[in-house]
C-alpha cells in the first residue's frame, strides 16, 4: 500500500501494476480518488487560504463552546457530588439516631437513604468522568482541524511562488509553432498525497524547480489539475500515475520525465529537453 495516497485499492485499479507506479507517485484511478483522504487542496490560492482561515475560526468558536459546556459540567458535576457527600452525612446521622432509638423502621428507612445517597454519588462522579473525556475528544477532533487549515493556508502561499495554472486550451496553445517558450507541466490532483507533496506545498518540488529555473529564458513551469480537466491523451498525454510531467517544445514536441524527484534530476532533465529556452 502506498501511504501518501491514502488508500487499499481495489481489484479494478490493480490493473495499472505496482511497478509502473513510482514510489512518488498516486495511481491515477477513481479507486485512489475514491480512498483519498476527506480535506482537499483546491488548488486556488484565494479559495484555499479561504478554506484555512474559515476551518481555524471554526475551530476557535467550537474550542470556546467545548470549553464552556466542559466547566458548565464539571460544576454540575461538583455540585451533584457535594449533594452526595451532604446526603450520606445527614442519612449517617439519621443511623446514628435510629440506633439509639432502636426502631427498626427508621433503621431501614436510614440503610434506604444511605443505598441512595451513595449511587448518587456514584452517578455524579460518572459525569464528571464523562464531561472529561468528552472535553479531550473535542480538543484533539479540534487540533487535527486546525493542521488541515495550516495545510490549506500552505498550499494557498504555494500558488503565489511563480508556478502557471494550465487547463487544456492553454496546454495546446504551448504546442503551437508560434511559442516562443519551453513549458515544463506537472500533471496532479488534489486527492493525492504525492501531488500535495511535489506540487501544492509552498516548499514542495515543483515551487523549488520553478525557484531554481526562475533565471532562465523563455520557459515556464506549470501544473495541469487533472480533475479539473479531462487529460488530453489524444494529444499525446500518457498520464497513469500522477504527479506526471512532461517537457513541452513549440512545434508540438513533447517529453515525459521519467526520473527521480530530486532538484538535481529535474534541471538535467529540462536542460537536456529545452528547445527555446536558455537554462544556466
Amino acid at each position: 500500500m502506498r501511504t501518501a495516497c491514502f488508500s487499499v485499492l481495489s481489484a479494478s485499479a490493480l490493473l495499472l501494476h505496482r511497478d509502473d507506479v513510482p514510489s512518488w507517485a498516486c495511481p491515477n484511478t477513481a479507486a485512489a480518488k475514491a480512498a483519498s483522504q476527506d480535506w482537499l487542496v483546491s488548488g486556488d490560492a484565494a479559495e484555499d487560504l479561504a478554506d484555512g482561515k474559515a476551518i481555524e475560526a471554526a475551530v476557535a468558536t467550537e474550542q470556546q463552546g467545548v470549553l464552556a459546556d466542559a466547566k458548565a459540567w464539571a460544576a454540575g458535576a461538583v455540585k451533584d457530588v457535594a449533594a452526595a457527600q451532604k446526603h450520606l452525612a445527614q442519612a449517617a446521622s439519621f443511623q446514628k439516631q435510629a440506633a439509639a432509638d432502636k426502631s427498626d423502621a427508621e433503621l431501614k428507612k436510614v440503610g434506604d437513604e444511605i443505598g441512595q445517597a451513595e449511587q448518587e454519588q456514584e452517578e455524579a462522579a460518572t459525569l464528571a468522568k464523562k464531561a472529561n473525556a468528552a472535553t479531550k475528544a473535542e480538543k484533539a477532533e479540534a487540533a487535527q482541524e486546525l493542521a488541515d487549515a495550516k495545510k490549506l493556508e500552505e498550499a494557498a502561499a504555494a500558488e503565489k511562488a511563480g508556478v502557471v495554472a494550465m487547463d487544456i486550451p492553454a496546454l495546446l496553445q504551448a504546442e503551437k509553432a508560434t511559442e516562443t517558450q519551453d513549458t515544463f507541466v506537472a500533471f496532479y490532483a488534489p486527492w493525492c498525497g504525492h501531488c500535495q507533496t511535489f506540487v501544492l506545498q509552498q516548499n514542495g518540488g515543483l515551487n523549488q524547480l520553478a525557484t531554481a529555473l526562475s533565471s532562465a529564458k523563455n520557459l515556464r513551469v506549470a501544473k495541469f489539475d487533472v480533475d479539473a480537466e479531462e487529460i488530453p491523451s489524444e494529444h499525446g498525454y500518457a498520464v497513469q500515475y500522477i504527479p506526471t510531467s512532461y517537457m513541452i517544445c513549440p512545434g508540438g514536441k513533447k517529453t515525459k520525465y521519467s526520473g527521480g524527484m530530486d532538484q538535481a534530476s529535474l534541471v538535467s532533465f529540462v536542460k537536456a529537453n529545452s528547445c527555446k529556452a536558455s537554462v544556466p
